[in-house]
C-alpha cells in the first residue's frame, strides 16, 4: 500500500469508525457487566442477570473485532514511519484482544455454571469470586496496561511523523502515559479496577480516540514528513 492509497479519506474513515466502535462498545460491555462485577454475590448476580452477562460479552466481542480493525488500518501507515514500531502496535494490541476475549469468556462461563448450579452449591461462591477475577485482571492487562503501551506507540509516531496535528498526537500520548499509570498501579494493588481514579485518568484516552477518530472522518492523516520509513 502506498502513501496516496493510505492518505485517501475512505482509508481514514475506515479507521476512525474502528476506533469510535471499539470506544463504545467498551463502555456499553462494561456497563453491562457493572451488576454482576460489583456484586458481593456474583454467583447470584450471574443467575439475575444472565442476559446482561450475554450482550455484555456480545459487545466485547465487537470490541475485540474494531481492535483488530485498527491494528490492521493503522499498520500501514504506521510502518511508513517505522518498520519496527508499527508492527510492534500490531503485537500489542493483539495482545489486548487476547486479554479482551478471556475476560468475555470468563464471564460466560460464569452465566452459564450459575444457570446450571444450585445457589448453594459448594465451591459456588469461590468459582464465582474467580472468574470475577479473571475478567479483572485481565481488564487491567489488556485495557488498561496494553492500551497504553499501544497507544504510546502510535501516538509518538503521530507525534516524530506529523501524521496528524502536534496538539493531537501530544493528546494521545499523555492520555496513553496516565492509562499505563493507572495498569500499572491497578497490577501492584496501589488501587483497584474500576475505582474513582481509574476512571478519571481513563478519560483522557477515551477522548483522545473519539477526537482522532473524528478527525480522521473529517481530514484524514496526513503526508508523513519523513520521506521513508525510520530505521528502528
Amino acid at each position: 500500500m502506498n502513501t496516496n492509497t493510505i492518505t485517501t479519506k475512505r482509508h481514514a474513515v475506515i479507521t476512525g469508525l474502528f476506533f469510535i466502535t471499539a470506544t463504545v462498545t467498551a463502555i456499553i460491555g462494561l456497563v453491562l457487566y457493572k451488576p454482576v462485577i460489583d456484586a458481593i454475590d456474583p454467583f447470584a448476580a450471574a443467575r439475575m442477570h444472565a442476559g446482561r452477562i450475554g450482550w455484555g460479552a456480545f459487545f466485547e466481542a465487537l470490541l475485540a473485532l474494531a481492535n483488530c480493525g485498527t491494528a490492521l488500518m493503522m499498520l500501514p501507515v504506521l510502518s511508513m514511519v517505522s518498520k519496527r514500531l508499527g508492527p510492534a502496535y500490531v503485537v500489542f494490541r493483539s495482545l489486548e484482544v487476547v486479554c479482551i476475549i478471556v475476560g468475555a469468556v470468563s464471564m460466560l462461563a460464569l452465566a452459564s455454571i450459575a444457570g446450571s448450579l444450585e445457589p448453594n452449591a459448594a465451591g459456588a461462591q469461590a468459582v464465582g469470586h474467580a472468574l470475577i477475577a479473571i475478567h479483572d485482571w485481565t481488564f487491567v492487562l489488556g485495557p488498561h496496561f496494553l492500551l497504553g503501551v499501544n497507544t504510546l506507540i502510535y501516538s509518538a509516531l503521530f507525534l516524530r511523523s506529523g501524521l496528524v496535528t502536534r496538539p493531537l498526537a501530544v493528546l494521545g500520548i499523555t492520555g496513553a502515559v496516565l492509562i499505563l499509570f493507572v495498569g500499572a498501579i491497578e497490577l501492584l494493588g496501589v488501587i483497584t479496577p474500576y475505582s474513582t481514579t481509574t476512571m478519571v485518568l481513563a478519560l483522557p484516552i477515551a477522548v483522545y480516540e473519539m477526537v482522532l477518530a473524528g478527525r480522521l472522518m473529517v481530514h484524514g492523516f496526513n503526508t508523513p514528513r519523513t520521506g521513508g520509513p525510520i530505521p528502528m
